[in-house]
């Protein structure tokens, strides 16, 4: 599986309470995301994405309807970044 950056705007309420007058209603708000995840499907009407890939498991996927996604940047293998030593006690 490939490792991604995703950028994706998630549908949601522009308003709270009951009713809106539609004059003075504000303009609603964009809610955009950016998650790095590992893309389990690539269709031409979803994405699905997963945070942690073992042999044989992975984490729970979150599945993205392919219009909510803005932008997908693969992200590839660098250097490994070493690993801070440990304290002993």
């Amino acid at each position: 599986m490939k490792m991604a950056l995703v950028v994706w705007e998630d549908a949601s309420e522009a308003d709270e309470g009951t009713w809106v007058d539609r004059k003075s209603a504000p303009e609603a708000e964009k809610i955009v995301f950016h998650q790095v995840g590992f893309i389990y499907a690539h269709t031409p009407t979803e994405l699905v994405l997963t945070s942690c890939v073992g042999e044989h498991q992975m984490s729970p996927r979150t599945r993205i309807p392919a219009g909510m996604v803005r932008s997908i940047v693969e992200l590839v293998a660098g250097e490994p970044v070493p690993a801070p030593k440990r304290k002993r006690k």
